[in-house]
């Protein structure tokens, strides 16, 4: 184990498990110090010595070594990590023919057809202002509305599954808000994105009633 790790990992200002259902979005988390994944990582970017341009990681096996530690460390299970690295192939049983995914697959399609290239490297700069812009925030999340959901369909874990799909509803109603912006611009071409996410939003409050109300300690709700 990275004893700089197991340091952050003590320090009781960590929120537990704040980077589980988190968009990743870290330039513009409000709790980024007390989130043990964030400051690993900047802690294993150090150790490394990664400039500003480089990955965080080199290879498959560190990520993988890092995930292990990371869970390690929070007492949370990596056996979903374990299934895909034993079937890589395939026959794990993490895929889903679930209609909503393919929903969430449609919508995630048609953003980045909509939404330039050009538009799209902005998300690479870092932070540009106190919040971002409508074109970024959509960008941002519209591949991940898709890999969260699926992770919330095939989770093995009710509290997963639902803060999963928590995560997607947030990032749903943040993509809408953009979309509309976007549209009073006069690009009413975003209508059948919005549509989309409204049916994604409805689809996933009925398979995931639970989903709503859950509560994600320091991105939800305060923490002392």
């Amino acid at each position: 184990m990275n004893p700089r790790f197991l340091a952050i990992a003590q320090d009781p200002s960590i929120i537990p498990g704040v980077h589980h259902h988190c968009d990743e979005w870290c330039d513009y988390c409000p709790v980024p110090e007390r989130c043990l994944e964030f400051r690993c990582t900047a802690a294993f970017r150090q150790q490394h010595r990664r400039r500003n341009a480089d990955a965080t990681f080199a290879s498959m096996d560190e990520a993988i070594a890092f995930t292990r530690e990371i869970a390690a460390l929070d007492g949370s299970s990596t056996e979903e990590l374990d299934a895909l690295l034993a079937k890589p192939g395939g026959g794990h049983g993490l895929e889903t023919s679930d209609p909503l995914a393919a929903v969430a697959w449609d919508y995630a399609v048609g953003a980045a057809f909509l939404f330039t290239a050009s538009s799209m490297t902005h998300l690479g700069h870092g932070r540009r202002g106190a919040t971002p812009a409508p074109e970024e925030v959509v960008l941002w999340h519209h591949l991940r509305i898709y890999m969260k959901l699926v992770r919330a369909l095939v989770s093995r874990s009710a509290d997963d599954a639902n803060g999963c799909a928590k995560l997607v509803l947030v990032s749903a109603q943040k993509s809408r808000a953009a979309l509309i912006a976007v549209r009073a611009t006069g690009r009413d071409a975003v209508d059948p994105l919005i549509v989309a996410l409204e049916d994604l939003e409805r689809g996933i409050e009925k398979r995931f009633p639970g989903a709503r109300g859950y509560v994600r300690a320091g991105l939800d709700c305060p923490v002392c």
